[in-house]
């Protein structure tokens, strides 16, 4: 395989697994939170990989869908 081919197999993979960290943030945050807006389950998609680690390690702090706003 040529390094272009594993270059392009790695991005992939790398933005399948943070696909997936959004996805699971977002199913916590429904557990914790109850409901979630569309509108935030689209933001949280489109955050930083560091970003949905900083609301996944802050999840038992938080208290309100409403203080979600800070990360965005």
């Amino acid at each position: 395989m040529t390094e272009l081919g594993k270059s392009l197999i790695q991005e992939g993979l790398e933005k399948g697994r943070e696909e997936g960290k959004a996805e699971l943030l977002i199913k916590l945050l429904m557990k914790k939170l109850k409901k979630i807006p569309n509108e935030y389950k689209e933001k949280i998609k489109t955050l930083p990989e560091d970003t949905v680690d900083a609301i996944a390690t802050d999840i038992f702090d938080l208290t309100s869908v409403e203080e979600l706003e800070q990360y965005f």
